[in-house]
This record gives C-alpha cells, sequence and structure tokens, in this order.
C-alpha cells in the first residue's frame, strides 16, 4: 500500500484526499503515511478535475456574475488564501504577525522550489520570514521595486557562499539582493564580487565613455 500511496500522491500528483478515497483511508492517515516515507507534504494541492468536469462548470458559470465582484477580499481571507497555497505548515495567526501581505507574498516568491533548491522545514521558513521581513536591504529594495516594479531591482535571495562553491541554504549564508545584481554576482562569492564592483567601470564600456574615464 505505502508503494501506491507514494506513487499516486509523487508521480500523478494526486491530493491527499484524492490518495484517500483511492486507497479507502483517511487523508489523515495519507499524510502520515508520506512523512514516514520522507516525502514532503505539498500543502495548498487540490483535486484535480477531468476536462469534462471543467467545460461543465464553465458551461454553467456562463454569463453568471461572481459573487464576489466589485468586494474586496478580508485580510484575513488574504493570509488563509495565502497560507493555503505555500507548502510549509504554518497556521493564519503567525502569519499575520507580520501586516503586510505583499511583503510576504515577495518574500515567498523569492523561495518557489521548482528546481527544489528551497526543500526546507517549516521552521526554516519560520526563520527566514523573522529575518528578512525586516531585513533594512530586503525593505530597501522592496520599497523602491514597488513604485515601478522594475523587473531589474525586484528583490531576489542571493547565497552570500554560492551553492556550487559549498554553500548551503542556511539562514545566515543568505542575503538580499535586487534581481540585477544577484545575475550579475552569479557563483562569485561575495569577496570575488565585492572586487568585481570595486572595478565595474571597466566592464561599462558605454558609462566610461559618459564620464570620461579614460581607457
Amino acid at each position: 500500500m505505502n508503494e501506491l500511496i507514494k506513487t499516486l500522491y509523487v508521480d500523478k500528483k494526486y491530493s491527499l484526499r484524492q490518495v484517500g478515497e483511492e486507497v479507502k483511508k483517511d487523508h489523515h492517515f495519507i499524510k502520515r503515511r508520506l512523512i514516514e516515507m520522507g516525502v514532503i507534504i505539498e500543502y495548498g494541492r487540490v483535486k484535480s478535475r477531468t476536462p469534462e468536469h471543467k467545460n461543465n462548470i464553465s458551461k454553467a458559470c456562463k454569463g453568471r456574475e461572481g459573487w464576489n465582484k466589485g468586494k474586496q477580499m478580508g485580510n484575513k481571507s488574504r493570509y488563509k488564501n495565502m497560507v493555503s497555497h505555500i507548502r510549509f505548515d504554518i497556521d493564519i495567526e503567525w502569519a499575520m504577525q507580520f501586516i503586510d501581505i505583499e511583503k510576504l507574498k515577495v518574500l515567498n516568491d523569492m523561495i518557489t522550489n521548482r528546481d527544489k533548491r528551497y526543500n526546507e522545514t517549516t521552521e526554516w521558513y519560520k526563520h527566514y520570514i523573522e529575518k528578512f521581513y525586516y531585513d533594512i536591504e530586503f525593505v530597501s529594495i522592496y520599497n523602491k521595486w514597488i513604485i515601478d516594479k522594475d523587473p531589474f531591482m525586484k528583490p531576489s535571495v542571493d547565497h552570500i557562499i554560492p551553492r556550487s562553491k559549498g554553500g548551503t541554504n542556511e539562514i545566515c549564508n543568505l542575503q538580499i539582493l535586487t534581481w540585477f545584481e544577484n545575475k550579475s554576482k552569479r557563483t562569485l562569492s561575495q569577496k570575488e564580487w565585492d572586487i568585481k564592483k570595486g572595478n565595474i567601470l571597466n566592464y561599462l564600456i558605454h558609462n566610461k565613455k559618459l564620464l570620461g574615464v579614460q581607457k
């Protein structure tokens, strides 16, 4: 049964409830079994619908005005919605202590796990939020970015010691840079990057001409 549960959840991307329906078990039982097998639980995964089901819903709703049209989602509902879509097991009350939900969303977006780079625990996630929500560099970059949403200015998580050189996801090895600086730093250590930045005009030919810098 364990292998079937794992196959349905990991390979076929079934929700916990869908797996439970298949093996005739409660979804809490399924969750416990998956954790015992070392499978990371993806919170917020919902039951998938067949194309026919989606088509029927579309036909039934055609021309119908949404119940929430013209209404603004309540503050607690916004946090509840956010919590349901992240992979960490946190409660709404903990999240709501951070009053700017948009900042939380950006911090969440910076550690998406599409490439398994941030396959971390809930405890790690809490430390990450608690540190960077109030981090001077993050706040400074975020406040500049939200003015015109310049993608080059968007906050981005950087590894001070790159992962390619043995760096880890420990909070003390993370810092916030703009997307542009993070991409420019690439696999350089912070020490190497500081040296490059000190000689930045050597790499900016047009700026050298504008500033009257000689070769």
